[in-house]
């Protein structure tokens, strides 16, 4: 039998093949990349199998964006264990397009998925997704942004304090096309550096002629 047609075996025949069996075959899977691989391989990671589900999700990790697009859907059905790591995988691949999903997430009545969701976007903030988390959590009513807020800075303190500065960042959160939206774009590199100055410097003073100084600039 050659490795395609290995690969190709329902699980529950690969679960008695032992741990070695497993790790070759998502391997396979993971060397092949083709459509009918990636499929497979999200099926590997809703499998009851724990061990499996890590091989897949290490798996999907180093083949980044090129998977990512088939785990974006895991996030809104299947098993907890199946929605808790794909939530995981997103968030170390820094996946901003996976942030309104993990947002929505975050709200999930199991509670080892909610935790996962609000981890991956820790991991997503750290990885230049900040903005496009504030973007997505300003979309939500008051009560729940201040509820998000208040998890993600239990979190991390520092990106949950950047997450709600952004929030009260209109020229940011006004954005329609926020698939693009990244830390280092300029309308977020300009308004944090903006702030940042009045942080340290204080609100910029008057010049004009009646802020309270002669034109010479000494006090009156």
């Amino acid at each position: 039998m050659d490795d395609r047609s290995a690969q190709n075996r329902p699980l529950d025949v690969l679960n008695a093949r032992g741990l070695t069996a497993k790790r070759e075959y998502v391997r396979g899977l993971e060397q092949r990349h083709d459509d009918e691989a990636l499929s497979l391989l999200v099926e590997c990671l809703c499998d009851e199998s724990w061990y499996l589900r890590d091989l897949a999700e290490q798996a999907f990790l180093r083949l980044g964006d090129a998977g990512a697009a088939v785990l974006l859907p895991l996030l809104e059905d299947g098993l907890w264990y199946t929605r808790s790591s794909t939530a995981r995988v997103l968030g170390r691949m820094g996946h901003r397009a996976a942030v309104p999903g993990l947002v929505r997430l975050a709200e999930d009545a199991n509670a080892t998925v909610a935790q996962s969701a609000r981890e991956a976007l820790i991991a997503i903030a750290g990885r230049g997704g900040a903005s496009r988390i504030a973007h997505a959590i300003h979309r939500l009513p008051a009560e729940v942004q201040r509820q998000r807020i208040e998890e993600l800075q239990r979190l991390d303190h520092a990106a949950g304090e950047r997450i709600q500065r952004l929030l009260r960042r209109e020229e940011i959160m006004s954005i329609e096309e926020a698939d693009a939206l990244h830390d280092e774009s300029a309308v977020v590199r300009a308004s944090e550096e903006g702030l940042e100055w009045e942080v340290l410097t204080g609100p910029p003073k008057d010049r004009s002629p009646h802020a309270g100084g002669s034109p010479g600039g000494e006090p009156r």
